[in-house]
């Protein structure tokens, strides 16, 4: 006896109504999954661990700038930046390479990582060259390790196991003190490096020192190919401070015609959307034959202490302060409020398709510099 035609037809319908549902319920699974590992819900997943955010995110809060800043470990300064939307990525200064291609961390502190990922942030390893937390930047340990491929290859296979093990977005590399002879050896290190990551879905970012010409005028330049290395890395920050210091007399870290040549110049060798800015929070006390570093934040401790009043910069806009203590004499260059706003002024003025800014150093702001950067950058 034949099925009615009525009845096929019901049992039709019943199998495309069941397919359905279960394509709807494999929807539903994914997208549950992709929210529990890289989406808002992801928190849970605590660091170390993986995954990382998986990509550089836009600016908070419709900035048309990124931030980035370098920390030691500041949680209130974390805090701070955060709750005035004024921060995109945090990179963690903790990291040193060493002679044999292994990688030690110092003050490390992983529930502050962890702290910056659920907010949503980029995490990145900083990896210098130095020895230590307080060691000064060393030409030998980078020298040793890009004279050997052994050497680099496991350097790039700790780095990479770093960003893995510890949930980091990717490297942000900081090497600095190397000479003009390392030039070619450091730019395919960087190379290989890049691929390295990019194979594990990570990033990396380069710090460099600024100049305004190529190769450059000194080692510290020189060996930073700019074209070359900026092809390879994903961020390009450019450490546009230190114009004076223990090397020299008085003087501001930034003068803004100096800032546009640097940032100028980049543009010419690197692709504007990787480039990032530096901005420094702090400056420098000449007294005595002697420097010491001056936060922002203690700059107007000073001008009160002393009773003196601050004056300008023309050149930077940076706060200046002349006082004497026990008969000696002090002169002061510090960042504030008007300095800042100067800086991020002819950023957007001049320079509106990089990337944004990179700060050094989180801690060392004055009271209002992050809710500052979030309306200027805007």
């Amino acid at each position: 006896m034949t099925t009615p035609p009525r009845e096929v037809r019901r049992a039709r319908l019943r199998r495309q109504r069941l397919l359905a549902l279960l394509l709807l319920a494999g929807a539903l699974a994914v997208v549950v999954v992709l929210l529990f590992t890289v989406g808002p819900f992801a928190a849970h997943l605590g660091r170390p661990g993986k995954p990382p955010l998986g990509y550089l995110r836009k600016p908070l809060g419709g900035r048309h700038y990124r931030v980035s800043a370098w920390t030691l470990g500041s949680v209130a300064s974390l805090d701070a930046a955060t709750s005035a939307q004024a921060i995109d990525e945090v990179d963690f200064d903790w990291y040193h390479a060493q002679a044999g291609g292994g990688v030690t961390a110092d003050k490390e502190n992983l529930d502050l990582v962890a702290a910056a990922r659920e907010r949503n942030l980029n995490i990145f390893a900083t990896v210098t060259n130095t020895k230590d937390a307080g060691g000064s930047f060393s030409r030998g340990v980078a020298a040793a390790i890009l004279a050997s491929p052994e050497l680099r290859r496991r350097l790039i296979d700790n780095l990479v196991t770093l960003v893995e093990d510890k949930g980091y977005d990717g490297i942000d590399l900081d090497w600095e003190a190397l000479k003009a002879v390392d030039r070619a050896r450091f730019s395919s290190f960087v190379e290989v490096l890049a691929a390295a990551l990019h194979g594990k879905h990570r990033f990396l970012s380069i710090a460099v020192t600024p100049k305004t010409s190529e190769p450059g005028q000194w080692d510290g330049q020189i060996f930073a190919d700019w074209a070359r290395i900026g092809r390879a890395v994903d961020e390009f920050k450019i450490m546009t401070y230190s114009y004076s210091g223990s090397w020299g007399g008085p003087g501001p870290q930034a003068p803004l015609a100096w800032l546009d040549r640097v940032l100028f110049f980049a543009q010419s060798k690197v692709p504007a959307r990787k480039i990032s800015m530096g901005v420094p929070f702090f400056g420098f006390d000449w007294h005595g034959g002697s420097v010491s570093t001056v936060s922002a934040s203690t700059g107007a401790v000073l001008a009160a202490r002393y009773h003196v009043a601050v004056g300008r910069d023309p050149a930077s806009r940076e706060a200046t302060l002349n006082f004497a203590d026990a008969g000696v004499a002090h002169a002061v260059y510090f960042q504030d409020q008007t300095a800042l706003a100067a800086k991020l002024a002819q950023l957007r003025a001049r320079h509106p398709h990089i990337a944004g800014v990179s700060i050094w150093v989180m801690s060392q702001e004055a009271t209002g510099f992050w809710p500052l950067i979030e309306r200027r950058l805007r």
